[in-house]
Order: C-alpha cells, then structure tokens, then sequence
C-alpha cells in the first residue's frame, strides 16, 4: 500500500530538484556577478552534484533547452497565440515586434551572457540557434499572410531572412544602446519591419 505513495514522492522530489537546478541557471544567467555560465556553475548554486544535472537534462544543450522555455513561458510569449489569430497580418507583425522588444528586455542578461558563452561553447551556441528558429517559424507564417495581402519588396524567402536578422537580441539591444531597454527600442524596429515589408 506504501508504494504509490513512496512513488508519488520520488516524483515530486524530482520535480523539486529539476525546479532548483533551473532556477539556478536562470539566475546564473540573469545574475550581474560576472561568473561565467557552466554546469559546475549551475550545480553549486543549485547545491547540487553536476552529474544530478546531466541525469536530469542529459547535457548542458537539454537544460538549455528546457531554460529557453521556462524564460520564453513566463513572460510576453504567452500571448504568441494571440498573434496568429490576428487577422491583419501587419497588426499581427506589429504585435510580433512587441513580443520580441519585451522578450529581449525581460532576459537581456541572459542573453548577452548566453551569447559570449557560446562563442567558445559549440553545444551552446547549437541549443540557441535551435531555439532561435522559432522566431524564423513564426516569421514565415505572418510573411505568408503579407503576401497575400499585397506584393513583397523581396521574395518570401528573402523577407524572412531580413526579418528574423531585424527581430535578433543583436538588433534589440544595439538600438536600446546602454541607456533604454529593448522594449524602447520597439518604436524603431516597427519601422523597419514596414521598411521591409513595403507597408
């Protein structure tokens, strides 16, 4: 009788520990301390052995992978849902800039750290582009909707490849500068995106 019980928690336990190490790396990430990401980072502020964290997540891409959504779900991604059921596609475009300027702005440490890490981190730098990808998905479907709104400057293709380079951190947080966050930097991405899409 015992049993399901015992197992209910181990789960929890799990869980529990799962929820520590990504709290740890989020943390490690947004933190302003200067330590450089890794997982010995992650498992002695989790408290923590490392091999629990490849147990848990495989490699340091799976917690990643895993962090990339805890950020993108507890903040302005929430609403993407409501994006693509935008019938204009240029107000749904205008709502996809916003997304991102609040996105940016929300995980701008983490960011910027993820993006140094991954310069000398192969595997880190393939779990970012994977996740960065689904902003070229989303990208193509609104581009999609355009053109059948009206002609394109550029090809599909080619719009997309603009737009996703003009939604990037980089762009963001170039055009915030030291002085604004991403979110401000909204007004001028619009712009851009009009620019390019010939509205």
């Amino acid at each position: 009788m015992t049993r399901p019980y015992r197992g209910g928690e181990r789960q929890r336990s799990v869980e529990a520990g799962r929820d520590k190490i990504l709290t740890a790396a989020r943390d490690l990430l947004e933190g302003d301390d200067g330590e450089a990401f890794s997982i010995d980072a992650v498992a002695r502020r989790a408290g923590v052995a490392r091999m629990t964290i490849y147990n848990q997540f495989e490699s340091k891409a799976g917690l990643l992978e895993e962090l990339f959504d805890l950020l993108a779900e507890r903040g302005a991604f929430a609403r993407m849902s409501d994006i693509f059921h935008e019938p204009d596609p240029d107000a749904g475009l205008d709502a996809f800039v916003a997304l991102f300027g609040e996105f940016w702005t929300a995980s701008r440490h983490a960011h910027r750290k993820l993006r140094a890490a991954a310069i000398h981190d192969a595997e880190l730098e393939s779990a970012m582009m994977q996740r960065n990808e689904r902003r070229r998905f989303g990208l193509a479907e609104l581009v999609k909707r355009l053109a059948k709104k009206r002609a394109l400057p550029l090809t599909k293709e080619e719009t997309v490849n603009v737009l996703f380079v003009v939604l990037s951190f980089d762009t963001f947080d170039a055009l915030a500068g030291t002085n604004r966050t991403p979110k401000d930097a909204v007004p001028t991405v619009r712009r851009l995106v009009r620019l390019v899409t010939g509205a």
